[in-house]
């Protein structure tokens, strides 16, 4: 204890003195790291606001492109969202969506190949086990159409996860279009043998299975 106010002063200066410089380091190491944490949170936040409003544009546009059908497309409009999206948000799952616009609208140009490079660019970027059959299966028809029945084939030979029956399908087309009429056949087998186990009727595999049966 100090005997004066003087004494007690005095030991805080030197006290400060000492330590003074160590505690305005952590108040600023934790300051720094609470409003940085704070930034972040409040930067992702902002981030994932700003990607769906964008997104939400896109979807706008295409839904005005469906409900005008027959009327002049504006595919540079679709074209600047879908670049806005991949360029400023190419992390988000927002990106990967605009993608599958991108290449949807361009096949209906008949752009194969810039449907393929929508459609490569989504399967890089994806982190959605779900969605990335999706995506392998739109490639896939997009190379077969392209005349890459080897790629198009590669692509369904992985995991179909939900969308296993429509691979199987495809793969009956792609091996019948090589001229493999039993390779086709087994393929469309499997696919209906999994359909069968579900409630969605699939006449048109029915047709391709039966066909291939009386040869």
């Amino acid at each position: 204890m100090y005997d004066t106010d003087e004494e007690q002063i005095e030991a805080l200066k030197g006290w400060w003195q000492e330590n003074g410089n160590k505690l305005i380091a952590a108040i600023l190491v934790f300051a720094l790291g609470y409003f940085g944490i704070t930034t972040y949170r409040s930067s992702v936040q902002t981030g994932k606001e700003t990607a769906s409003t964008a997104f939400q544009n896109l979807v706008n546009i295409t839904t005005d492109v469906d409900a005008d059908a027959g009327n002049d497309i504006d595919y540079a409009a679709i074209d600047a969202q879908i670049d806005l999206l991949k360029v400023e948000h190419g992390k988000s799952v927002y990106a990967t969506y605009a993608a599958l616009f991108g290449a949807r609208f361009a096949v209906s140009k008949g752009d194969l190949e810039a449907a393929a490079s929508e459609l490569n660019w989504a399967l890089d970027q994806n982190k959605d086990p779900v969605l990335e059959s999706l995506i392998q299966l739109r490639l896939a028809r997009v190379e077969f159409a392209r005349d890459n029945a080897e790629t198009a084939l590669k692509l369904l030979s992985a995991d179909g996860g939900s969308q296993q029956v429509a691979f199987d399908e495809l793969r009956g087309d792609i091996l019948l279009s090589k001229g493999d009429v039993d390779g086709a056949r087994a393929a469309y087998q499997t696919a209906w043998d999994a359909a069968s186990e579900g409630t969605q009727p699939r006449p048109v595999l029915e047709m391709k299975l039966n066909d291939l049966s009386v040869q």
